[in-house]
């Protein structure tokens, strides 16, 4: 629900269903490292922050744990559930790991809390478990230590701890150390228009096996990811349709044509919520491994061969300009990649050394540009409140939203001097728009679609 209290307000609100995400690359860990060390315990009071505090003595910098500077950790003014406590690392760290303790020697302690991270600070994403948003249990005392190693590591810049519950008999205190080790990936921003090319060496590419991985985020529900083509009718195209992501391949076939051979497998939704998404491609023949952010699907193309036949070149963020004309019609990738590697070639390192050459249309660049539009989920509860603009007479709004409740209230708005209200509603599946005018009796226009 978003309610808007004045006249001649304009807001924008963006609701998106949160997904999982993985994330392959470079981190510090290996056989002889694990990925464990101690993110906060040397940070500076500075990157820490919190919705609230009771006072400088209980600021989120003094949140570390095992740490008794202070008044013994972070309490906010008001223990509710508007309340968090938040990290900046600095830059993006995999995370494998995260302890809480209580205030020191008090009776304030968190008995369960979510964990939201981020790379920007603003889009937040919830960790999950189990296919669910994951409640972590917390302590029973003020001083015990309670650690949670994560089902699956977590790459983000920016952690958020959310108390869901508290002792009873105290307030929300909190102290916490997060683990986990440096993580770093050649990021390519692709911006529609630009397509980079893989060009094999030997000008034909016939493979038997193939592995393909990458990971991207987005904001757009369509875009071809890669793309590549032979002339003898085999192919093999990722791209997102509805925000969906779709494997498209081809092998050929003896009987009618390559028509017969053509596979199309759909599989994740909502991938336009600018996240990152893991995706790997295993090939061996006709069988064939998906697995997009961990969930794996297997399946069998369909046709008689074994071997993908490729001419020239595989293109990454969109189609090749030679490309067929009835598919020209496929928008390209806008959005970030990175970690992309065909059959043990580095995409993203060879493209920042320059030995692939992006074509002549758009920009190619190394660093992931961040949406202007900040996304806001909203629970039963919840609700967001903007002031209105005295003394104006145009009253205009505009958001997106996507829900999967057939009904609930979008939008309210009641006009200044008590001249009447707007009322934005779903009611099953359909947009209602309400408009009472008040002059010296009622009047209601209802609009639907």
């Amino acid at each position: 629900m978003v309610m808007v209290s004045r006249t001649g307000c304009g807001a924008a609100v963006f609701l998106w269903i949160l997904s999982s995400i993985s994330c392959r690359a470079w981190t510090a860990s290996s056989t002889s490292q694990k990925c464990d060390e101690q993110l906060v315990s040397a940070l500076p009071h500075v990157v820490f922050s919190s919705s609230s505090s009771m006072s400088s003595s209980y600021s989120p910098g003094y949140a570390k744990l095992n740490k008794r500077g202070g008044a013994g950790g972070w309490s906010p003014s008001d223990s509710d559930h508007y309340q968090w406590l938040q990290v900046d690392f600095g830059n993006r760290k995999q995370i494998s790991a995260i302890a809480t303790q209580g205030r020191y020697s008090s009776s304030d302690w968190v008995t369960q809390y979510r964990m939201l991270y981020s790379d920007t600070g603003r889009n937040w994403k919830p960790y999950h478990q189990d296919g669910n948003i994951w409640a972590f249990p917390g302590n029973i005392n003020s001083d015990g230590v309670v650690r949670h190693d994560l089902q699956h590591p977590v790459i983000a810049r920016y952690v958020r701890i959310v108390p869901l519950d508290w002792n009873e008999e105290g307030r929300i205190g909190l102290r916490i150390e997060v683990y986990g080790c440096s993580y770093w990936a050649d990021v390519i921003n692709f911006d529609g228009h630009v397509v980079l090319p893989y060009r094999f060496k030997n000008k034909k590419m016939k493979t038997l096996k193939d592995v393909i991985a990458l990971k991207f985020k987005t904001s757009e529900s369509e875009g071809v990811i890669f793309h590549g083509e032979g002339q003898q009718g085999d192919y093999i195209t990722l791209e997102l349709k509805k925000a969906k992501l779709v494997l498209n391949l081809n092998l050929g076939s003896n009987q009618f044509g390559s028509i017969y051979g053509h596979t199309s497998v759909m599989t994740g939704s909502l991938l336009d919520d600018h996240h990152w998404h893991s995706v790997i491609i295993e090939r061996h023949g006709r069988n064939i491994n998906l697995t997009l952010d961990r969930h794996l699907q297997h399946f069998r193309t369909n046709g008689e061969f074994d071997y993908l036949d490729l001419d020239y070149e595989i293109t990454f963020g969109g189609l090749p300009f030679s490309g067929k004309p009835s598919s020209n019609s496929r928008k390209n990738f806008k959005g970030c990649m990175e970690s992309i590697n065909y059959n043990g070639n580095n995409i993203t390192d060879l493209a920042k050394r320059k030995k692939l050459e992006p074509s002549n249309v758009g920009n190619l660049s190394f660093s992931c540009v961040e949406p202007h539009t900040v996304p806001v989920f909203f629970n039963a509860t919840s609700y967001l409140e903007v002031l209105g603009r005295p003394n104006q007479d145009l009253f205009s709004v505009s958001f997106q939203f996507r829900t999967w409740n057939p009904n609930g209230l979008l939008l309210f708005s009641n006009f200044a001097d008590g001249l009447g209200n707007v009322e934005i509603d779903l009611t099953e599946s359909k947009v209602g728009v309400r408009i009472n005018i008040t002059l010296n009796k009622k009047n209601q226009i209802d609009i639907s679609s």
